[in-house]
């Protein structure tokens, strides 16, 4: 198990959780509730909850990360599930399926920052 964990982390490291064909806007906002969706913040979240803090690949999902950190410290819930800007959504049904949301996209959100925090925390004990 151990070496499948090992294996998957290394397929999201050698693409720096980003790098997977072209630019793709979705994984640039971040989303609350998650479910099956992914964003940088997801793949962060994952990468250092296994102990890959660390790792310098992970360096463009930070820059991102605290780039998207406003002054009073919090970041913004970008969008919601299922989003549909980025067209994918809409690839997996075929009627438009309805946006899930806690919070107020735009919005200072308390699960996004808490994530983030708890992101920026492991990578603090982890460097």
């Amino acid at each position: 198990m151990k070496l499948v964990v090992e294996r998957g982390a290394e397929f999201f490291l050698e693409r720096e959780l980003h790098q997977q064909g072209a630019y793709y806007r979705p994984w640039y906002r971040f989303h609350y509730p998650n479910h099956y969706f992914y964003d940088l913040l997801v793949g962060l979240d994952f990468m250092t909850a296994l102990g890959y803090g660390d790792d310098k690949r992970l360096d463009h999902a930070l820059s991102v990360l605290k780039k998207k950190r406003r002054r009073d410290g919090k970041w913004l819930l970008d969008a919601v599930h299922p989003d549909v800007e980025g067209g994918m959504a809409n690839y997996y049904h075929k009627i438009n399926p309805t946006p899930v949301s806690l919070e107020k996209p735009g919005e200072p959100s308390k699960m996004i920052t808490l994530k983030a925090m708890t992101v920026l925390n492991r990578v603090e004990s982890q460097r």
